[in-house]
């Protein structure tokens, strides 16, 4: 978005997406969301923040969940600022800083907790044993038996843990930290080798444009459309680096 967006990044943002509301009059093949919140800086989809700006005012930070739990960023990261406060000369920077927050989050929980069972312990016993968790067709005793351990809770609980593991059947699989075996920079550098985020990109002239290509006008009705889509490439990385240094990079999370 423009620097003037600062004054007011959520009105701005409201402005700039309302033309892809999908529960809107917009047209069908320009609906990319129903519901948006800025997030990035608690889970290491956002941007890395440069050295020496890391308590700049300007920078953008998520905002809390709807129950108003807060969500705070990752040391070195944010959901946003200009793009000068920004820092791309690595591209997963802030994803191995938030990995490695998660990394350290979970030595720390660890160091004042119990030992944990770990969830292949769980579901061994929810699938052989009918009386440890009986009436339980669909896992939920069993899971909620395993969350409320202590030492995992307060890590599943916290934003950190980065919302990774998946404790739903047929194929329940638990966080990556908590049962992996190495040190902090295996664990970052497995995570990072493993592929992280795909992020469309919003433009300052109203295209939403997909990685692989694909883009929509804004002020257009996409069958209809006389205009040419910028060429960004598949690296949208490289395009927001490209830009101005007082341009207003946000990190969205969008539903549709």
């Amino acid at each position: 978005m423009p620097a003037e967006a600062a004054e007011d990044v959520e009105a701005a943002l409201a402005s700039a997406l309302a033309p892809f509301d999908m529960d809107s009059d917009n047209p069908v093949d320009r609906g990319m969301w129903d519901t948006w919140t800025i997030r990035g800086g608690s889970d290491g989809k956002g941007f890395a923040v440069a050295a020496g700006h890391w308590d700049d005012p300007r920078l953008v930070h998520d905002v809390t969940r709807r129950d108003c739990t807060p969500m705070p960023s990752v040391p070195g990261v944010c959901a946003g600022g200009p793009r000068g406060l920004l820092d791309f000369s690595r591209p997963v920077a802030a994803a191995e800083r938030a990995l490695g927050a998660s990394w350290d989050l979970w030595q720390q929980l660890s160091a004042v907790h119990p030992p944990a069972v770990s969830l292949a312990d769980f579901v061994h016993r929810w699938r052989t044993d009918p009386q440890a968790f009986p009436d339980d067709q669909w896992g939920d005793a069993m899971f909620a038996a395993y969350r409320e351990q202590p030492v995992i809770k307060a890590y599943l609980d916290h934003p950190f843990s980065l919302g990774q593991g998946l404790l739903l059947l047929p194929d329940p699989r638990e966080h990556p930290v908590i049962a992996f075996e190495g040190n902090r920079a295996d664990y970052v550098r497995h995570a990072v080798d493993g592929g992280w985020w795909h992020r469309d990109v919003l433009t300052l002239d109203g295209w939403w444009i997909e990685p692989g290509g694909w883009a929509v006008h804004g002020a257009c009705d996409p069958d209809d459309c006389p205009h040419t889509a910028p060429a960004i490439g598949p690296d949208t990385e490289l395009y927001l680096a490209s830009l101005q240094e007082d341009t207003l990079l946000i990190r969205l999370h969008c539903h549709c």
